[in-house]
């Protein structure tokens, strides 16, 4: 994927405003997504990285950390946002960390999640996260709203992705 095809994934999270916005990106890789989501971003916004593996960033606004998401807190202040691009289908406790990450959140914060439209497992997608389990994991993690906002074929097994926002 490239970056304008990320930022189009991604286009209709409700971004807008003047406000700057902190958001977290979990999960983050080499940064695609991580880059198309502050260039979304209202002036003046920040995106906290967050990976395992080291990762070099230069832009301003992007704040990198080598870290383990899944079993430690982030250390930012509440979020805006949390952006979670094709990283939790590598989570076994998808609701314990969807719990956790709510509390992480202001309180109009969004979770924002991108994964594969599959049901099945397999060594690049361990934990499957279809919509309809998207969709209950929110529910069972206290959130009131789940919309799912775009899809997009995928290039890998030929199914398709899609990005959802929950608050």
């Amino acid at each position: 994927m490239e970056i304008g095809e990320a930022k189009n994934m991604i286009r209709a999270l409700p971004l807008s405003g003047t406000v700057p916005q902190l958001w977290a990106d979990l999960g983050c890789g080499s940064g695609l997504f991580t880059r198309a989501l502050l260039s979304l971003l209202p002036p003046a916004g920040t995106v906290y990285a967050f990976d395992k593996s080291p990762q070099a960033f230069n832009e301003p606004g992007i704040q990198f950390s080598r870290l383990d998401f899944e079993k430690q807190a982030l250390p930012v202040p509440l979020l805006s946002g949390i952006l979670m691009a094709n990283s939790l289908h590598y989570i076994s406790n998808q609701l314990e960390l969807i719990t956790r990450l709510k509390t992480q959140l202001r309180p109009q914060g969004m979770l924002a999640i991108i994964e594969y439209d599959t049901r099945e497992a397999n060594p690049w997608v361990l934990y499957p996260v279809p919509p309809e389990k998207a969709r209950r994991l929110a529910i069972d993690a206290g959130f009131t709203n789940f919309s799912l906002l775009n899809t997009r074929k995928s290039i890998y097994q030929g199914g398709g992705m899609y990005l959802a926002a929950i608050s």
